[in-house]
């Protein structure tokens, strides 16, 4: 499965503030248990696997080292950032396991 790992700190410009998250980005969400494989690999609280890499309406996913949580914040904001970085400005459709949450990125 491939897909483009980042690491990011969200509510913050520094990267050695904020809250850390992970933010997967990739064509199709891997498999269960290697989104666990790296969630547990890159340590932080969570990280939220995001597909597809492009486009308005994605899935998110979101995983702590131990276990998939069904939503978390910061992973969600830091996402928003990386998306925008990657795709632009815009607003973004999200697809979680509480619901759809939609992000606007300025």
């Amino acid at each position: 499965m491939s897909g483009t790992l980042y690491r990011l700190a969200a509510f913050t410009d520094d990267p050695n503030g904020g809250n850390p998250a992970g933010v997967w980005l990739g064509e199709a969400l891997p498999e269960p248990k290697e989104m666990q494989r790296i969630a547990a690999e890159v340590g932080y609280s969570e990280t939220a696997f995001i597909a597809p890499a492009d486009g308005e309406r994605r899935t998110v996913r979101y995983y702590s080292p131990e276990a998939e949580v069904s939503f978390c914040g910061h992973a969600t904001v830091a996402g928003g950032v990386q998306m925008g970085r990657l795709s632009g400005a815009g607003t973004y459709m999200l697809d979680t396991a509480v619901g759809e949450v939609m992000v606007t990125v300025n």
